[in-house]
């Protein structure tokens, strides 16, 4: 039998080491919570000096077995990075790989218990060197934010237009704008729980996170809420650290709180880091 040639095992001194070769944007799926949730992929190794090529192929069957339909969980992505790397016939010593998904959440509203959909994005990243195993994510969490300064302004307008403090109008409001916090964390290990619960907490270390289906009763307690949470976009970041601060399964972090302002054409954008060691060669979206 004649076998056919493959120049991927062409051996080379003017083959340099690369950094990581491999596949992005492979079209997959997850289960979180009974649902199938579709999903991105990005996996790959990095290259020994002297090889010319990987062996792709052997990567994409093995995510069928490991991610495709699969639930979260840390032991498995990392069987899945240990068997990526004995795929590659000892050409490589380093593994990664990432997920890109919607994370499916229902929601409840404030006060009349109306049902709603949310989706969040979320960005999974796990890598495996040197028989050291290390996972992180990012999600986005959206929120809305009323500026202090627009508020104490707008107060005293009122005050000084109507010094009896009664009026049927407001002469004057202050600006909120729908706000955005991205937030990446180095955590201990992966589950569906672990993340799910960082989502909804981070929403409430905030106080007031977007909402979905509502009755007049939630939007006045959305109303309260915004006014019991005046906030700078310094004041969201510290917020979100303080809570993650918190968190025993959080190794580190990185948050970035982006105030998309009705004021200006610009964003107020603040950020803050802790403890925080970035993945080796994949890259988290902004």
């Amino acid at each position: 039998m004649n076998l056919l040639p493959d120049v991927m095992i062409e051996k080379s001194d003017e083959h340099l080491a690369l950094s990581w070769v491999g596949m992005t944007q492979i079209q997959t799926a997850l289960q979180v919570k009974a649902l199938t949730v579709p999903a991105q992929l990005d996996v790959g190794v990095n290259l020994l000096e002297n090889n010319r090529g990987i062996h792709m192929s052997r990567l994409y069957q093995l995510q069928q077995t490991h991610i495709l339909n699969q639930k979260i969980s840390s032991l498995n992505f990392q069987n899945f990075l240990k068997n990526c790397l004995e795929s590659q016939a000892e050409i490589s010593q380093s593994a990664s790989a990432q997920i890109t998904m919607q994370w499916p959440l229902t929601t409840v509203s404030l006060k009349s218990a109306l049902p709603g959909f949310r989706l969040y994005p979320v960005q999974l990243i796990f890598q495996l060197n040197q028989n050291e195993f290390k996972c992180w994510t990012q999600f986005e969490i959206l929120y809305s934010s009323t500026c202090p300064q627009s508020a104490k302004v707008a107060m005293e307008v009122n005050r000084h237009e109507n010094p009896t403090g009664a009026f049927d109008r407001f002469l004057a409001t202050p600006h909120a704008q729908r706000s955005r916090a991205l937030i990446r964390v180095q955590i201990n290990e992966f589950t569906e729980e672990q993340i799910e619960k960082l989502v909804l907490n981070s929403e409430a270390a905030l106080g007031t996170p977007v909402q979905t289906a509502v009755k007049k009763s939630d939007e006045m307690e959305f109303a309260k809420l915004n006014a019991q949470n005046l906030m700078f976009c310094e004041d969201a970041v510290r917020k979100l650290s303080v809570f993650l601060r918190t968190q025993k399964n959080v190794l580190g972090f990185y948050v970035l709180c982006e105030h998309q302002e009705s004021l200006h054409p610009h964003n107020a954008t603040a950020v803050n880091a802790y403890n925080y060691s970035a993945p080796a060669t994949l890259q988290f979206a902004k």
